[in-house]
């Protein structure tokens, strides 16, 4: 059923021994509402843990790891943050049964939980855990107010993508009222990068393709490259944005190759185009301005890319453009 935050934060309250899931590949958002959400239930005397992610890189690693649970630890209570669908569960969270709170704000959400707060108009989905806090009376401390901050500015692009609402800045000047130090945070999440990194953004300048009249910008991340470059998952991070920075690019569509043979499709879009509507096409999802899909092993590159492109068209042929 769907919930609201006053009925998200009464089913916290009434839990104990709370195990909070985070989505595959981690991000900002899902790792910020994990750690986010876990400290602020700790401050009421709940027990919570974060399950251990196994794609969770060093990025974000300071956010969640310290908040395993113990072995043998049994939940009572299970919560997923920024969890689109329940296919998007790391591979060590396929055998939990019910979700017992779903907090999201992905609008291609199936509604895959017993109780489902669901709010797609958010920037972020740690502006809803931020509700979710404040509704259970959780005083906002620096060590609370950290992990939320990071899930609202990488979910927003540090607040310059059109998801940015409102509520994204008052989240925002809610952490700094903390005391936090949003320089310093905004200069490691943006601004500071590996030398791997700025070769990857290279390498993507020189073979970019066009198509549409330079409407349609497509970046290809094959494995020899990254691994002849030693780029790392982290150093991929936000990557897809590069495409949509050119004047006159309307989707942006960046594919990479993975270790495990299968490829990942990041689509990022102008207003003119649905980018959920090409990753459903594609077995993903996501918002309206950014999504994401991926294609198994056995699909080749170039044969993912030719997919894409044409839910590409398709979306450009339903907008009428």
């Amino acid at each position: 059923m769907n919930v609201s935050v006053q009925q998200a934060a009464d089913a916290l309250l009434a839990a104990d021994d709370i195990l909070i899931l985070t989505h595959r590949r981690p991000d900002g958002d899902t790792t910020g509402c994990a750690g986010g959400l876990c400290r602020g239930l700790r401050s009421l005397g709940k027990t919570a843990y974060v399950l251990e992610n196994p794609d969770l890189t060093p990025r974000y690693a300071w956010l969640i790891a310290p908040l395993a649970p113990p072995e043998g630890f049994v939940p009572r209570f299970v919560v997923s943050t920024d969890v689109s669908d329940r296919t998007m569960l790391p591979k060590n969270a396929e055998g939990i049964g019910t979700i017992d709170l779903m907090i999201d704000h992905h609008r291609s959400n199936p509604l895959f939980g017993e109780r489902n707060l669901l709010r797609p108009e958010a920037g972020g989905c740690c502006e809803i855990v931020f509700d979710v806090l404040a509704a259970l009376g959780v005083t906002l401390t620096k060590e609370i107010a950290e992990p939320i901050y990071v899930g609202v500015s990488t979910d927003t692009g540090c607040f310059k993508f059109s998801n940015t609402v409102k509520h994204s800045h008052e989240v925002a000047a809610a952490c700094l009222d903390t005391g936090l130090d949003c320089g310093e945070l905004n200069r490691r999440l943006f601004e500071v990068k590996r030398w791997q990194r700025v070769q990857m953004e290279r390498i993507i300048v020189e073979t970019m393709e066009f198509y549409r009249d330079g409407k349609i910008a497509v970046a290809l991340l094959r494995r020899a490259d990254i691994d002849r470059v030693g780029a790392t998952t982290d150093d991929l991070d936000s990557i897809a944005a590069l495409p949509r920075q050119i004047e006159g690019v309307q989707a942006g569509l960046t594919l990479t190759e993975n270790t495990d043979g299968t490829v990942r499709v990041s689509v990022r879009t102008t207003k003119e185009v649905d980018a959920s509507e090409i990753c459903r096409q594609c077995g993903g999802g996501g918002h309206l301005r950014a999504g994401g899909a991926s294609f198994p092993a056995g699909v080749s590159l170039d044969e993912a890319k030719q997919r894409v492109l044409a839910a590409t068209e398709d979306a450009y042929g339903k907008s009428g453009l």
